[in-house]
């Protein structure tokens, strides 16, 4: 029983840490999506975001991300914006990362596959030349 207990005490806090808590503000001008993980989602007024969340503008917008300090990050058109666990900045002033997210973001993918086909490929320990 005192195992089972325990195991409920881990997996309570692992979810406890998991779960991010409200990190920004975005406010839309023009086009604007927002992707909570489950696909891209259109919004039109302040959103609230949280630390994983990816923002994106389309042609004719952009917008602003803005953290619970006062840090502001600029999302403009064509990039993607990634609202942050901790604040890009410590002042009150607009920042852009300057960072191109989305060569982040492929290269994630491209090693989630690699992992993926090294997870599937059987593991036998045989030569596939014949050694």
């Amino acid at each position: 029983m005192l195992f089972r207990v325990r195991n409920f005490k881990i997996a309570a806090v692992f979810l406890m840490a998991s779960a991010p808590a409200i990190a920004a503000t975005v406010t839309p001008s023009g086009q604007v999506f927002i992707d909570r993980g489950q696909g891209y989602q259109q919004i039109s007024g302040p959103t609230e975001a949280k630390s994983g969340d990816v923002v994106m503008a389309m042609a004719g917008g952009n917008a602003t991300i803005t953290y619970e300090n006062g840090c502001q990050q600029a999302v403009d058109v064509g990039a993607v914006g990634i609202v942050s666990e901790v604040p890009p900045c410590l002042t009150d002033a607009p920042v852009s990362t300057g960072i191109d997210y989305t060569l982040v973001i492929g290269g994630v993918a491209v090693a989630g596959g690699v992992a993926a086909a090294i997870a599937l490929s059987g593991g036998d320990d045989k030569c596939a030349s014949g050694c």
